[in-house]
């Protein structure tokens, strides 16, 4: 009897925990940084109708567990999504210290949805993210390795027209996450590097000028920079918090 009992149990808990749903699991180990709703599915193989993650908005989110990596204390899944308008996919590992672990990440979308800054200016373009590596906790990205690019690039205080497309490729360092800034094409030759410090305070420091064929109205704004060097290039730098 005590072997039926006892098998019978270990039937119970298998199967608990093939099916342990995954509005329940949401509840207990979502970090801060994950919103979601409209959860279904288990927390093997669910799905969830929209969500936040990491100040971003998705959309019509699937994720697969990977049980491997709860021999590290992680809890891992190959995921994927649709902003608003764009698509996702990446390996998510939630660590015990509720950060976030974004492997593989792809993704595409506009640059006005990823800050409400860039909405108010006018400011858009076509953004891609190819990462090997992200980390986010409290919001804030402390290591990074992958890049960055928009094209179609449009800011309405420096042109009427479209300026280009650019690049930033980004590495952590011991100050924290930074990028170089470079162009790809366009009318403003760049050369730039972006820091995120773990005192949310960022900054973007770097060169530009314009390149010939430049419309005028951008040859003026860049004339409030300062002189330019011997290769034609004005000093630029922005500061501020996230």
């Amino acid at each position: 009897m005590k072997r039926y009992i006892v098998a019978g149990l270990l039937v119970f808990f298998v199967i608990l925990l093939f099916t342990f749903p995954a509005h329940v699991a949401y509840r207990w180990f979502a970090p801060p940084d994950v919103q979601l709703s409209g959860i279904s599915g288990s927390i093997w193989n669910g799905s969830a109708t929209e969500g936040m993650a990491a100040g971003a908005y998705l959309r019509d989110i699937d994720w697969r567990m990977r049980p491997a990596a709860l021999l590290t204390g992680k809890l891992a899944f190959t995921a994927s999504a649709s902003p608003a308008a764009g698509t996702m996919t990446t390996d998510i590992a939630v660590g015990m210290d509720g950060s976030l672990t974004f492997s593989n990440l792809h993704g595409n979308l506009p640059l006005d949805l990823v800050h409400q800054a860039f909405q108010q200016s006018g400011t858009s373009g076509d953004l891609t993210l190819e990462f090997e590596t992200l980390i986010i906790k409290n919001g804030l990205p402390v290591e990074a390795t992958g890049s960055v690019t928009v094209a179609n690039f449009y800011a309405p205080d420096l042109s009427a027209g479209r300026l280009g497309d650019y690049r930033a490729d980004f590495q952590t360092t011991d100050a924290g996450v930074s990028g170089s800034v470079d162009d790809i094409s366009g009318v403003l030759d760049i050369e730039g590097l972006i820091t995120l410090s773990p005192d949310r305070s960022y900054s973007l420091i770097g060169e530009v000028a314009a390149r010939p064929g430049a419309p005028p109205s951008i040859e003026q704004q860049l004339r409030f920079l300062g002189s330019p060097n011997e290769r034609g290039l004005r000093p630029f730098r922005f500061e501020g918090q996230l």
